[in-house]
């Protein structure tokens, strides 16, 4: 694969992980784990590692309120313009679809040059 387009699909994975992390998994035991074995990822894309880092931040178990509080934690960390669309606008996803794409998103980058 193009190294051009083996960047835009590790930052297509990116967001998909990352949309199914803001949706909400509703157990959290269940969330921090999957958002645990993204800590040594080398994101691709700046507001990816941005977004990932305010979930992290945030310590509610629910969904709704980290859905509710992860702009105004983005704010704070300095970067007010993240497009929340993108991450929001998605349907939810199954704790075993965000593995899924947290296994292909580790076996990309780790063919990535």
């Amino acid at each position: 694969m193009a190294p051009d387009h083996l960047s835009s699909a590790l930052r297509s994975l990116e967001r998909q992980v990352l949309r199914g992390l803001c949706k909400g998994v509703s157990d959290f035991a269940e969330w921090n784990r999957l958002a645990s074995e993204l800590s040594g990822h080398q994101w691709q894309d700046p507001d990816h590692k941005v977004v990932y880092e305010a979930l992290r931040a945030i310590k509610s178990r629910d969904p709704k309120t980290r859905r509710i509080e992860i702009p105004a934690q983005v704010t704070r960390m300095g970067f007010p313009d993240v497009d929340w669309n993108l991450y929001f606008d998605a349907t939810q996803l199954s704790t075993s679809e965000i593995e899924g794409l947290i296994r292909r998103l580790r076996q990309d980058s780790a063919e990535r040059p």
